[in-house]
């Protein structure tokens, strides 16, 4: 059971940073790297192999935490527990914004297959999703730590 524990920590932390890379940095970044020429090496070597990264790290983050999950049911204090389905309800939200907004988003800006406004709105989904899922992980990751260090109260 540790294993599967161990890997859903490792990859969500994986996740987790990623995401905070790119709302924290990129995003405040690119503007700077437009002007100075660098945005187009950054979308072509970087980026496609970080945003690999990050929706596989969500998607082995859910499915790691399911594993954990089920093994751990009965077993690990804190689950099951509210806090818990929680937090489990909003890394699968978070999961679906990578993988379903996020990704076919980005795939298609990367690919240069859009212009005008439909760059412009592909640019915003993506963006509002990602910054959705950052806040959204706060909530997340207390509701997942809560139920070992006393749970909100409930």
């Amino acid at each position: 059971m540790w294993i599967a524990e161990f890997f859903h920590v490792l990859v969500g932390i994986l996740w987790i940073g990623l995401l905070y890379f790119f709302n924290l940095v990129q995003v405040q970044a690119m503007p700077k790297m437009t002007e100075a020429g660098a945005a187009k090496a950054y979308t072509q070597i970087i980026l496609p192999k970080a945003l690999f990264l990050f929706r596989h790290a969500a998607l082995w983050t859910v499915i790691t935490g399911i594993i954990y999950y089920v093994l751990g049911r009965g077993k690990v204090q804190g689950i099951p527990s509210p806090e818990i389905m929680v937090g489990m309800l909003l890394g699968i939200i978070m999961a679906f914004n990578v993988w379903v907004l996020i990704w076919p988003n980005q795939k298609k800006i990367i690919a240069g297959e859009l212009e005008g406004d439909a760059l412009a709105k592909a640019k915003r989904t993506a963006f509002l999703a990602s910054r959705t899922n950052a806040w959204l992980s706060l909530p997340m990751l207390a509701c997942m730590i809560a139920p070992n260090h006393g749970g909100f109260g409930f």
